[in-house]
């Protein structure tokens, strides 16, 4: 281990600190965009240009790919070791206790969206190249860092910039979780739509509207409905509400006949959909218990129940696992239901050895079942390296003489970068046995973690440049 590393990155910890709060600061979600330049909206480029700023300043070479990705470059010579990470973050969501996107140091810990997805792990990674850049230490290979603007809504931006650069021999992502990821899980999202004839309201109980979700990667945390309901029927709803599992999330408010339904539910990643509460699910269940008007809204929410039991799949009949990579996970993210149509987007992630050409067949025969229309819009083939490949090897030797741990390397559901290209691996900056915090209300990221992981960072890359 190179102890002048260790000193360097420790060194930099203000830096890295308000280097962190100065990205989250910038709302980098996306957005529609017809600007060429702004392929994903201008507060992601915003926030692009100013990491790219900042690395040039440090000396580093850096070039924009027209918007959709940035390059920050040390050396030129041997192999070319990448870094990937992503500027762009999922939408805030509700339940902060601190603003967002301001930044904000309480009690060593470090608030807002992007802290730890993705915005402090690249922070981090960068001060390991100046770390290595400044101790003058010998090396024969150089450093890409290549920094997406559409990680989270569907990675168009590493296609872009692969098809017009070769991709490094490998290196890794600092988008997940120590001690080296070395298998993600495969990634299905789709969407079912309906469309009917628009009825008007009877005197009972009518759904009018539902919405709920804002990325089908996010447990939604809010869902809301609108329903028509008579004066007789007004009592049944009390009821039902009272005789309600979760009556505790469903809120009320009447406004003469209409009723406005919420619910309050806790927002997760949905690759671990169980660290959350799917307000969507959560509002589906009461409503499903209401005697609703039979018409075109009710039949489509009567349909959605086979993806609001539980997060396994099993009412789908897509319910399974294995030893390397655990169960299938399934999240319903977004729903749109109106007086003439339907759709909602839901998300499957299935185990390294699980059949995709099975589960896709499974989920085409339950929506011709319930006449859905069924539309793949993002297939993501799973990753997979042996716990003995080199690059694991180099990565968890890095993070076991920095840490002084003994833990190896572990199978996620999260979907990243690397998966899009050979010889990359996830890593850091989660701990093991630290809460998974991405795309959660007050996400944070510890300081003295960041910094580590930045150590680890250093260390692992300094082994990269000379293998």
């Amino acid at each position: 281990m190179e102890a002048v590393l260790n000193e360097l990155m420790a060194s930099y910890r203000d830096e890295i600190v308000d280097i962190t709060k100065s990205l989250i600061s910038y709302p980098s979600v996306y957005e529609d965009s017809n600007n060429v330049n702004e392929p994903f909206g201008k507060p992601i480029n915003d926030a692009l240009n100013a990491i790219l700023a900042i690395a040039s300043d440090m000396g580093f070479t850096v070039c924009n790919y027209d918007g959709y990705v940035g390059t920050i470059q040390w050396g030129s010579t041997g192999r070319q070791i990448g870094i990937l990470s992503h500027i762009d973050v999922v939408p805030a969501g509700e339940g902060w206790t601190y603003p967002p996107f301001t930044g904000t140091e309480v009690n060593g810990r470090l608030y807002g969206r992007g802290a730890v997805d993705d915005k402090g792990p690249m922070v981090a990674a960068l001060f390991a190249m100046k770390a290595i850049k400044e101790s003058q230490l010998p090396v024969k290979n150089h450093i890409r860092h290549i920094i997406g603007t559409d990680e989270e809504s569907g990675m168009r931006c590493l296609k872009y910039y692969l098809d017009r650069e070769e991709a490094p021999w490998g290196g890794f992502s600092p988008d997940a979780e120590f001690p080296v990821i070395h298998a993600e899980k495969g990634i299905l999202r789709f969407e079912v739509v309906d469309n009917w004839e628009r009825h008007k309201s009877s005197n009972g109980i009518t759904l009018l509207e539902l919405n709920g979700g804002t990325r089908v990667n996010v447990v939604p945390s809010q869902a809301s409905a609108v329903l028509s309901v008579s004066d007789k029927a007004r009592k049944t709803i009390l009821k039902k509400l009272d005789e309600y599992e979760f009556k505790e999330k469903i809120n009320l408010r009447w406004d003469n006949e209409k009723l406005l339904l919420t619910s309050c539910g806790q927002s997760a990643h949905s690759s671990q959909p169980w660290r959350g509460e799917n307000a969507i699910n959560l509002l589906i269940g009461f409503i499903s218990t209401l005697p609703l008007t039979h018409d075109g809204p009710a039949i489509f929410l009567n349909k959605l129940t086979m993806f609001t039991d539980g997060y396994r799949g099993e009412a789908l009949g897509v319910c399974c696992e294995d030893q390397l990579s655990g169960v299938l996970t399934l999240s319903l993210g977004i729903t749109r239901i109106n007086e003439e149509s339907g759709q909602a987007s839901i998300e499957i992630r299935y185990p390294i050895h699980a059949s995709k050409e099975v589960i896709l067949k499974t989920l085409e025969v339950a929506c011709a079942e319930q006449q859905l229309e069924f539309n793949i819009f993002q297939d993501k083939t799973h990753l997979y390296l042996p716990e003995r490949d080199p690059l694991i090897q180099i990565l968890l030797h890095a993070y076991q003489e920095v840490t002084g741990r003994t833990e190896g390397p572990v199978v996620i559901g999260g979907g990243t970068y690397c998966r899009a290209l050979n010889n990359f691996a996830a890593y850091g900056p989660v701990f093991p046995g630290q809460q998974e915090l991405a795309h959660q209300a007050d996400e944070y990221i510890s300081v003295d973690e960041l910094i580590l992981s930045g150590q680890i960072y250093a260390q692992a890359l300094y082994s990269l440049l000379n293998y």
